[in-house]
């Protein structure tokens, strides 16, 4: 004789028999099922289980062999390329100012020479009045301002670099504390 009083029907094979809860899912299983169910939860476990082994693994290889090298390899990289194109700009301003300095020179002598020759002819003729001796001050003036702030020649600094610039952009893990 069968007891009616106490079966429920089962989730999975739903036949009457005595059941059994499982409190995670809110469903009710018979003796058979429910052990089949807590096999399906306990594969999941190692399921996860094995994938935290695996994420494990992986974050002590790259510590180990780690993107740092990588990374450090680029800084390395952009700094000995940086320093090269500075080095060019440098090399090609001095070969500017050591080609063009001669002939800036040889300019102004050839005004001091131009202006000798005028105060040689003045005091030659012995004619020469106010006039002439402020075109001659003058002349010397401009000269020697030009030989004292030479206006000729200057270094000019652009704002805008011809060396890339390099920064390190951290994204925040989710998995680091609040205040890394």
């Amino acid at each position: 004789m069968a007891m009616a009083g106490n079966k429920t029907q089962c989730f999975t094979c739903k036949k009457e028999k005595i059941i059994y809860p499982c409190k995670g899912c809110s469903k009710e299983f018979c003796l058979n099922h429910l052990t089949e169910h807590q096999q399906i939860l306990n594969d999941e476990l190692n399921h996860i289980t094995n994938e935290y082994n695996e994420c494990k693994q992986r974050i002590n290889e790259q510590k180990q062999r780690s993107q740092y090298d990588l990374l450090i390899k680029q800084i390395n990289e952009w700094e000995k390329n940086s320093i090269e194109i500075i080095q060019q700009k440098a090399q090609d301003c001095r070969k500017i100012v050591i080609e063009y300095l001669p002939t800036l020179f040889n300019d102004i002598e050839m005004k001091f020479n131009d202006l000798n020759q005028q105060i040689r002819q003045i005091h030659t003729e012995n004619e020469f009045n106010e006039i002439d001796l402020n075109y001659l001050r003058n002349q010397l003036r401009k000269m020697t301002e030009e030989l004292n702030n030479p206006s000729y020649m200057c270094i000019e600094l652009n704002a805008h670099s011809f060396i890339n610039n390099i920064s390190i952009i951290l994204s925040k893990s989710k998995f680091l504390p609040n205040n890394f």
